[in-house]
């Protein structure tokens, strides 16, 4: 009987490349997932950014121009109302108008977005819960996807 030599490859290496490519893509999924949570929460912020530079701006305008005594007596429309243009899910509001800035109620789309969005400002995050912002000293939680925070003028 004749032998011959076949070349190939065995199951068990099939099974490896397998695994291999299946822990590879858990890893690419994972990253992106992160990935997505940072684009979404710099989106947030930086429009709640922008909005709080047009509101201090306009408070200061507000006094300046005798319209009141007080930064903190100025109500600022709607950031839809200035133009600026809001995530889908998210909300911008106006917590505290101060003579060196803005103190804003940020509400991201969801509880990843919010500890992704705590550590984009530095606020730290612990059991769900993000820390205050150090010179606001309001505290902010994920659970409800909300954190506040004051964007400092100078």
């Amino acid at each position: 009987m004749k032998r011959t030599n076949e070349s190939g490859r065995s199951m068990v290496e099939m099974l490896g490349v397998l695994a291999i490519i299946g822990v590879l893509s858990i890893g690419g999924i994972a990253g992106y997932s992160m990935a997505m949570n940072r684009y979404r929460a710099n989106e947030v912020i930086d429009t709640a950014s922008k909005y709080a530079v047009v509101v201090f701006a306009g408070a200061q305008t507000y006094v300046a121009t005798g319209g009141g005594t007080a930064v903190a007596n100025y109500t600022p429309p709607a950031p839809a109302d200035m133009g600026l243009t809001v995530p889908t899910n998210a909300e911008i509001t106006k917590n505290k108008i101060e003579d060196d800035g803005v103190t804003l109620n940020i509400k991201f789309q969801t509880e990843a977005v919010c500890k992704a969005g705590a550590s984009i400002l530095g606020v730290s995050v612990t059991a769900g819960t993000a820390g205050t912002d150090g010179s606001s000293g309001t505290p902010a939680t994920c659970a409800s996807n909300t954190i506040t925070y004051k964007f400092k003028q100078s």
